[in-house]
């Protein structure tokens, strides 16, 4: 995939940010998909937060 030569060079001057930013991407895709494949939480001390 090729980026843009502007966005290309703001990765390049930010590495330790771009990198926390992909793995916060990352995590939230993944309690996304999770949260569509599982059953809602409904039990004593945690609250419905998802039909």
């Amino acid at each position: 995939m090729r980026f843009c030569q502007p966005c290309r060079e703001l990765v390049q001057r930010h590495r330790k940010a771009a990198r926390w930013v992909a793995f916060f991407i990352g995590l939230s895709i993944f309690f996304t998909l999770l949260g569509l494949v599982s059953d809602p939480v409904n039990g004593v001390g945690f609250c419905k937060i998802y039909p």
